[in-house]
C-alpha cells in the first residue's frame, strides 16, 4: 500500500486538475452527515447550504437563482414539461438536491402558482419520459431524476444571460 500511495495520490491530483471542480476550503464546509452511503461504504457529502462561497457546483450563485416562479418568468415556461425543468433547476441549482423524487418535483412545481395547472401532474409521466428522451433528465435510480449535466448547463447560461 505504501507503494501504490504516491501513484495513487498523483492520479487523483491529475484529475482534480482535469475537472476544474472547486472544492470545500475548510471541513466546515462539508455537511457531517453524508447525503449518500454506498454499498462499499463509500459516502458523498453535499457542500454546505448555500454552496462553497455562495456558489452552487455549476458556479452560478444560489442567491440569483431565485423561486420556482422567478426561473419559470426568466424561462418564459410555457409548458408543463417546461414547468418541470424550472423546477428541476430550483431544486438542483438553488436547494442542492443532484438527485430528487417526483414529490419534490410536484412540491416544487406547486410553488409557481401562476405557472401551475393541476393538469401537469397529471401528465406528468408523459412529461418526464420526453425529457427523459430528449436527454434533459436522466433517472439514475428508480423513482429519482436529476438534471443531465448538458441541460444543466444550458439552464444555467440561459438564466445567467437574464
Amino acid at each position: 500500500m505504501k507503494e501504490e500511495l504516491p501513484a495513487l495520490l498523483s492520479a487523483v491530483s491529475d484529475l482534480y486538475q482535469k475537472s476544474q471542480v472547486e472544492l470545500p476550503l475548510n471541513v466546515s464546509d462539508i455537511e457531517s452527515t453524508p447525503d449518500r452511503v454506498f454499498s462499499n461504504g463509500a459516502a458523498s457529502y453535499n457542500a454546505a447550504p448555500g454552496g462553497i462561497n455562495g456558489h452552487t457546483s455549476g458556479g452560478t450563485p444560489t442567491s440569483t437563482i431565485g423561486t420556482t416562479t422567478t426561473i419559470a418568468a426568466r424561462l418564459k415556461v410555457e409548458s408543463g414539461p417546461e414547468l418541470v425543468l424550472a423546477a428541476a433547476a430550483r431544486l438542483t441549482m438553488a436547494e442542492g438536491h443532484s438527485v430528487f423524487t417526483r414529490k419534490q418535483l410536484i412540491n416544487e412545481m406547486r410553488s409557481a402558482h401562476s405557472y401551475f395547472k393541476e393538469t401537469y401532474v397529471k401528465n406528468l409521466s408523459g412529461s418526464v419520459h420526453r425529457l427523459l428522451k430528449d436527454n434533459k433528465l436522466n433517472e439514475p435510480s428508480k423513482g429519482n431524476l436529476a438534471l443531465t449535466a448538458s441541460c444543466r448547463a444550458e439552464l444555467e447560461a440561459r438564466l445567467a444571460g437574464q
